[in-house]
């Protein structure tokens, strides 16, 4: 993200040094954040009340790591967490007890057992995904634990509405307690739209299908058509090799300025 950071500022300057009328495109540069964190703290929903012009914007491109492609649509997230409920007893007597940890494997077997579900929209290939990320439970080494938590990551692809991705996971959760914590929509996948093709051919850029959720979902599900793009790798986000190669830098870079000139 902060390789996408350092192309829009300088995209800034190059714009602000410009003394010609010729340009197609009237650019803003918006910079937030808090963008990788819970959908309680993203500044996206209240920037677009008390500026409605945002909403009537042509294209919103998000400079996201992409491997040098555009990165159409996002996944949905839908983060929730299971309680499986019990009875604590001395572990020596396990049978006074309920043992939350022995029916969470049992209620969360079929949701770890979910296959990934790949989807093809306009060409490109998404998979939706269900993950187990986290798991508490116990007590001490001579109690029969009495509850267990479990947190799910559910990864959804765009042909699904958050609602449908909720009845979903509840239908595989089964009679297991589910608190939904956070439902990000999945992003409209945009393709075709005239600006984005321009784009393409601005940087001769190929089109995949952003595995991942992104801000692009904000300015979809308001109407406005939305891309990723975005020096860095993927392969690299979050590991300890993280990093972003200065021929990345550049290559983005001249695309936006060639895209926003008009230049195919």
């Amino acid at each position: 993200m902060k390789g996408g950071l350092a192309v829009m500022i300088e995209l800034a300057h190059y714009w602000a040094d410009l003394r010609t009328s010729s340009v197609p495109y009237d650019l803003a540069l918006l910079f937030f954040p808090r963008e990788e964190l819970p959908a309680t703290e993203n500044p996206l929903p209240a920037l677009f009340e008390s500026l409605p012009g945002l909403g009537g914007a042509e294209l919103a491109i998000l400079l996201e790591p992409t491997d040098g492609a555009i990165h159409a649509g996002c996944l949905g997230h839908l983060h929730a967490r299971v309680v499986v409920e019990g009875r604590s007893a001395h572990s020596a007597r396990p049978w006074q007890g309920v043992n939350a940890i022995e029916l969470a494997l049992e209620r969360l077997a079929p949701i770890a057992a979910v296959k990934p579900r790949e989807v093809e929209i306009d060409g490109l290939r998404f998979v939706e995904v269900l993950t187990l990320t986290e798991i508490h439970g116990g007590i001490a080494p001579n109690v029969v634990p009495d509850r267990v938590e479990a947190t799910i990551s559910y990864r959804y692809a765009p042909d699904r509405t958050p609602e449908e991705a909720e009845a979903e996971l509840r239908r595989l959760a089964g009679d297991a307690k589910l608190e939904i914590v956070g439902n990000g929509a999945a992003g409209r996948v945009v393709v075709h739209a005239p600006l984005v093709e321009r784009l393409a051919q601005a940087g001769d850029l190929r089109f995949e299908a952003k595995q991942a959720w992104t801000n692009v979902a904000d300015f979809t599900s308001r109407g406005v058509d939305a891309v990723n793009l975005g020096p860095g790798m993927t392969s690299s986000v979050h590991s300890p090799d993280e990093r972003v190669e200065v021929a990345s830098l550049v290559r983005t870079y001249e695309a936006l300025r060639r895209f926003l000139h008009g230049i195919a």
